[in-house]
Formats: structure tokens, sequence, C-alpha cells
């Protein structure tokens, strides 16, 4: 019973093949005469091949359905396995465009003159980020080794990164520009005279003011480091996307996106 109970399909077939025999030794003997009961057997034989000839071709269908799902089900497993790794191969093959396109800007700062005077720059991979948080600390692959210190500026191709507030021998950490308590002085590009304060904000950006409540900054203006404070002068800091003016503190405040891009940053510089 148990071997029955685990072969069901089979159990099932070999019943039908029995049923068919009996059937059709029935119909022989019967047929050897005319009568009634031949007549009914005969007629019985009918109705059951019918039936089990229908049986036959559902259960045939059944089968052939179930392989056939199967098939489809292994087919479509494995275009989703294709389909995973070709997104993995597109998104290496975008992070390592990302990277020479930042190693080819990093390039350019090694003879970079920010304020007339000749920098020192030492080049560095982010190794690892200390929190979810893209604006977080994180950690460079060069430290005291490569003559990087504490306060040390970091900046990438295009712009102010930040400060090493760590270091050690192989790896340094720092605080990116757009941490909240950062705050920075700075000059609009196209008239050095009009200057003002941005700090990090939490969406990602600086929010500040302008000195002069009559200044004439305005969106798309790029604003630089403006030398007063613990930045060079001239590095990069953002695009003004917003300007208001507030009545009550009687400045002009100021939204400014930043040039640079920490979610995709991977190379950065160390000003030593």
């Amino acid at each position: 019973m148990k071997w029955i109970k685990k072969h069901k399909l089979i159990s099932s077939i070999v019943l039908l093949l029995i049923i068919l025999v009996l059937v059709f030794v029935l119909s022989v003997t019967a047929g050897k005469g005319s009568n009634p009961l031949t007549s009914a057997l005969n007629g019985g034989n009918s109705s059951v091949s019918g039936v089990l000839s229908s049986f036959g071709g559902n259960l045939r269908d059944g089968i052939e359905g179930f392989i056939s799902n199967k098939d489809l089900k292994s087919r479509i497993d494995k275009l989703e396995e294709e389909k995973a790794d070709l997104e993995r191969q597109l998104a290496e093959a975008k992070l390592e465009a990302g990277q020479l396109q930042q190693l080819s800007e990093l390039s350019g700062l090694l003879n970079y003159d920010y304020t007339k005077e000749q920098f020192n720059v030492v080049s560095c991979d982010i190794s690892l980020r200390d929190n979810s948080s893209w604006t977080g600390v994180f950690t460079i692959d060069r430290g005291e080794e490569a003559g990087i210190r504490e306060e040390s500026v970091v900046v990438s191709g295009v712009g102010l990164v930040g400060k090493v507030c760590e270091v050690g021998k192989g790896w340094a950490k720092v605080r990116p520009i757009i941490s909240e308590n950062n705050k920075m002085s700075f000059k609009l590009i196209r008239d050095e005279a009009q200057l003002g304060i941005v700090s990090g904000n939490s969406k990602g950006g600086f929010e500040g003011y302008m000195f002069d409540s009559e200044s004439s900054v305005a969106e798309s203006d790029i604003v630089v480091t403006s030398g007063m404070g613990a930045y060079p002068e001239g590095l990069e800091i953002g695009k003004v996307t917003s300007v208001t003016y507030n009545s009550d503190r009687l400045i002009k405040e100021i939204v400014v996106e930043p040039a640079v891009n920490f979610i995709s940053l991977r190379k950065v510089a160390v000003i030593i």
C-alpha cells in the first residue's frame, strides 16, 4: 500500500491496463454469440473504451502540460540569471568609467595653482564609508606615511570635498563639507567682492547668506572658497540654485548645489 501511495501515477496506469484487458476478454467471450448479453457487453465495451480513451487523453495532456510548464519555468529562471549577470556587468562598467573620469580630473590637480602658490597633492581612493549616509565621514587609503595630517584639505577634480579629521598609517578619515556643522566663507567667482557664509544642510547641499544685503547674487552663480578660514582660496564649492530675501534678518539667503557628486565619489586628493 505504501508503494502504491508513493507511485500513484504508475499505479493508475497499471490499473487502467488491467481494466482494458478484462474488458477485452469479456468482449471476445461475449462476441461468440449474438444475444442481448453480447449487445450489452459490446455497448458497454464501447462506452468504457470511450471513457478510458478520454481519460487517457486527459492524462497524456496533463503530463505533457506539466513537462511543458516545467521546461518553461526552467527557461525563465535561466533568463532571469542572465539578466542579473548583465545588470551586474553594466553596473561594474559604469563604476569603472566613473573612476576613470575622476582619475582624469584628479590628474589636473597635480600642477594646479590655487592662490598663486604651488601645492603638493596626494591622490587617494575612498576605501570605506563609516555609515549608510553618503554625507557622513569616510575613510581614504593613504595616511601619515604620505604626509597627510589632521585638518588637511581634501578635494576632487571638480571642487572642495572636505577636511581630514583623523589620520593613521595607511588611512585617514575625511569629514565632507556638506556636514551640517561645517561653515565656510565664500565669494562669487564673477565678483570676488561679494562674500558670504554657507554650511551643509540635511538635503545634501548648502544654505547660507550674503554679507551685503544689496548683493547682486543670482541663480547659476558659482561660489568658491574666499581664502578666509580653513580652506585655500579659489576652491569651487558649488552653484547657486535659489536666492531669497529675508525681510526679518534683512539679508539675502541662498541655496547652493555642491560641485562634487558625493554619491558617486570614489577618488579624492589631499593637499599637503
